[in-house]
């Protein structure tokens, strides 16, 4: 299993290699579970994401990724910006951050501080990002006060 720095490492490069001047953004990681419950079973879905931004802004930048035996890819970045931001709510019953966009998207991200390898082996990729969440926070209260 890849370790939790290496994880990160790649998430980093995969957001860099996707989104220009990406090495100027702090990056957190974000996974998106969706659950749908069956009369007889219960399927889950994880989705996981790079979320950018630059400290002092209300841009968000995601990318959506892709992992595999500890290799990244990026898929095609989406900027959030003031125009194209509906909504934004600091937490929903399960503790998510929703963004919601003009055009109908809505996103549902778990940003936590440190995916433990427990959680990993389950849903989430494993990683360690204690100050860039901190970052995040600081962030997310911003554009719930605006």
């Amino acid at each position: 299993m890849v370790s939790k720095e290496q994880m990160k490492t790649a998430i980093h490069a995969a957001f860099d290699g996707a989104v220009a001047d990406g090495a100027s953004y702090t990056k957190v990681y974000a996974a998106e579970i969706r659950q749908k419950n069956y009369l007889v079973f219960r399927t889950t879905s994880v989705a996981n994401f790079a979320l950018g931004f630059k400290p002092g802004q209300t841009d968000l930048v995601l990318v959506p990724l892709e992992e595999k035996n500890g290799t990244v890819t990026a898929g095609t970045p989406l900027t959030i910006n003031d125009a194209n931001r509906a909504s934004v709510k600091k937490r929903d019953l399960q503790g998510r951050f929703v963004i919601k966009t003009t055009d109908g998207r809505t996103f549902r991200l778990s940003i936590i501080p440190s995916v433990t390898k427990l959680v990993a082996v389950a849903y989430q990729l494993p990683v360690e990002q204690k100050a860039e969440y901190e970052a995040f926070v600081a962030l997310r209260d911003s554009l719930l006060a605006a």
